[in-house]
């Protein structure tokens, strides 16, 4: 008998144990404030002098206390309220979109529902000019040249061709360097025709930054205008 209340005793209290265990853990997993990952694709385009930006915030797999799917942030950048447009495939993403003058640096800020703001700074750098001949062999290739700060390890330009019948090719620099010279191959012109082509050079920033319960994930873009030159054999 003596056993039996001994064992009755033991199985209550790890009962207690368990369920001490478990509210602390609901407790603590409470306490939680789950992080964001925020996605920044800042777009300029030097054509038509425009700033273009698009915001996608998607919420992790687990929502913050107190928040529901449709919960939304206020958020700024340079100084300008980005315009919320709701993504037609659910709530629990979204899409915002402004335009603004181009700079070099921008700053973040991202209010959350209970007001706290969290500001974080990111750069869109730059080209100033670019140099190339008006004639271009297919066979032999050609060199272009750019002004601007040199590329640092998390940029890379982009040389963009865009040919007859919408063909395009292109060819990839990958900081860090500090030459100004970009090499076009002749392999990299195998998919185009001698002609008129467009050219122009989009030069990427690319930028991961954990702030406060937000994970940052940035892909800026800056194009430059489009060069006319001919493609021949």
């Amino acid at each position: 008998m003596s056993t039996r209340n001994n064992n009755i005793q033991t199985s209550i209290a790890l009962i207690a144990v368990c369920m001490t265990l478990l509210i602390g853990c609901k407790k603590k997993e409470a306490e939680i404030q789950y992080p964001r990952n925020v996605d920044f694709y800042i777009r300029y385009l030097s054509d038509g002098n425009q700033f273009k930006s698009l915001c996608k915030v998607s919420f992790a797999d687990s929502l913050a206390v107190g928040e529901t799917d449709t919960t939304n942030y206020n958020i700024t950048i340079g100084g300008k309220d980005m315009k919320q447009l709701v993504a037609p495939s659910g709530n629990k993403n979204y899409s915002l979109q402004t335009n603004l003058p181009y700079n070099s640096d921008y700053t973040i800020n991202i209010a959350n529902p209970q007001g706290k703001i969290i500001t974080q700074a990111t750069k869109l750098p730059g080209i100033d000019s670019v140099k190339t001949e008006k004639e271009i062999s297919l066979s032999k290739g050609t060199t272009i040249e750019y002004s601007g700060k040199p590329l640092s390890a998390d940029e890379t330009i982009i040389i963009m061709i865009i040919g007859k019948g919408s063909k395009s090719s292109s060819s990839t620099i990958q900081g860090p360097t500090t030459d100004n010279r970009l090499l076009l191959k002749p392999e990299n012109l195998t998919m185009l025709e001698a002609g008129p082509v467009d050219l122009y050079l989009v030069r990427t920033f690319n930028q991961d930054a954990v702030n406060e319960n937000m994970n940052f994930y940035f892909r800026n873009e800056f194009f430059t205008k489009t060069y006319k030159v001919n493609l021949v054999k």
